[in-house]
Order: C-alpha cells, then sequence, then structure tokens
C-alpha cells in the first residue's frame, strides 16, 4: 500500500533532521471551531500512523487534515475543501 501524501509530508516534518517542526501549520476539520477548522503547529503534535495526537489528546485522523503549510509555502491543500 501506498502512502499518502498528508502522510509523507508530516513523516518529513518528524524526522528530516534538516526541518524544524515549529515552521509548519497544520489546519484540520474541528466541529464546533470558527468556520469548523483549526490550526496546529507541527511542534504541538504527534504523529503516529494514519493520525496527529494533539497535546490535549485529541486524535485527528489525516482525512481531517484540509491544509498543510511549511511557512509561506502551500505544501497540502485537500481538493474538496
Amino acid at each position: 500500500m501506498r502512502k499518502g501524501r498528508v502522510r509523507s509530508i508530516l513523516e518529513s516534518m518528524v524526522w528530516d533532521p534538516r526541518v524544524k517542526p515549529e515552521e509548519f501549520r497544520i489546519v484540520f476539520v474541528s466541529r464546533g471551531s470558527p468556520n469548523d477548522l483549526e490550526e496546529v503547529r507541527g511542534d504541538e503534535v504527534e504523529v503516529r500512523g494514519d493520525r496527529v495526537i494533539l497535546k490535549d489528546g485529541r486524535e485527528i485522523p489525516h482525512h481531517r487534515i484540509v491544509a498543510i503549510w511549511r511557512g509561506r509555502e502551500l505544501l497540502y491543500l485537500k481538493k474538496d475543501v
């Protein structure tokens, strides 16, 4: 099974020594938040398989991630948003 784009980006954020996780912003669907979206920095999450774990313990599956930014560069944008 091939890896998805989101997983590849998140793994490089965690494992590539040239990358600083705090430079990343992850935008995901969060029901009840303004516009049903929430944003966290890359250094505020733990990456586990097909999910990111927030500091408050919430688990966000990759299919709820709608955008990933590194600085001003858009690395990923979900097509059906």
